[in-house]
């Protein structure tokens, strides 16, 4: 696929449009439609072209990254505006029949990355809909680009990636705030250092479990019998702790499925 459109420039479309871009992805292929100044401003940097200003171009792929409010207005604006295209959604929690009965016709997929796809390191799922199993192999392959993609069955089973992998950055990071805050106190607030040690402890955790995806293996090696760790760990057990996070993550899928009862 030549020419991608990406209609709705936020977080998540320019991550994967610096992904792209890191792959070898030429940008002169990839196009936008975006309302906001600040965000066609940051696509201009990357050299990406106004979808407006270039209106006769064929478009191979569109992806559409609005808010869920936005995306059927945008998803009919794409049919009206072009012929037989070719539609990935990445709008959370809008079930695809609500796309695919405004013409069935149309090839149509859902897609979940998440924001390491900045990195090449993303997640993506994708929900296939209408995509002839050609097609789809090529949107599998540019996903691919950016990162990890799995092919899921069906629409519930994206909700529950949408909150656990879609979200899941999220999470470390506020887990991270903690480690943070400690890490201050001992570095005389000096933020570089901090941000030095947090890579480094997040890169080696990465690795550990690269080459041992054995989690109670992992924590084995690092806790010893009435250590420090141990201690850690036990308090985090007594406070509930996976209790907490395992409820955090179920309220983000059921506002992926509430999402798809609002719109």
């Amino acid at each position: 696929m030549k020419n991608i459109a990406f209609y709705g420039c936020g977080n998540i479309s320019q991550a994967i449009i610096h992904g792209l871009i890191n792959s070898g992805f030429n940008s002169k292929n990839i196009f936008f439609l975006d309302r906001n100044i600040k965000n066609q401003n940051k696509l201009r940097k990357y050299k990406i072209r106004n979808l407006k200003n270039n209106m006769n171009t064929k478009i191979d792929l569109f992806i559409l990254a609005v808010k869920p409010k936005d995306a059927i207005q945008a998803y009919k604006q794409i049919l009206k505006d072009f012929k037989n295209p070719k539609v990935v959604s990445l709008v959370a929690g809008i079930k695809s029949k609500k796309y695919t009965s405004l013409d069935s016709n149309i090839e149509f997929l859902r897609a979940m990355p998440n924001t390491s796809s900045r990195f090449n390191l993303g997640i993506t799922a994708l929900l296939n809909a209408t995509f002839k199993k050609t097609n789809f192999s090529k949107v599998a392959t540019l996903f691919k680009k950016i990162g990890s993609v799995i092919s899921l069955d069906k629409e519930s089973q994206m909700d529950i990636f949408t909150g656990t992998v879609g979200s899941g950055p999220a999470y470390f990071f506020y887990l991270l705030k903690s480690f943070e805050k400690k890490l201050m106190k001992i570095c005389n607030d000096d933020k570089k250092i901090v941000n030095e040690i947090i890579v480094n402890l997040v890169k080696g955790v990465g690795v550990s479990f690269e080459n041992n995806s054995d989690l109670d293996n992992l924590i084995s090696a690092v806790k010893s019998k009435k250590g420090t760790t141990e201690a850690g760990l036990n308090s985090f057990k007594s406070d509930k702790l996976n209790s907490y996070f395992e409820k955090g993550i179920n309220s983000a899928i059921k506002r992926s499925k509430e999402i798809s009862n609002d719109y």
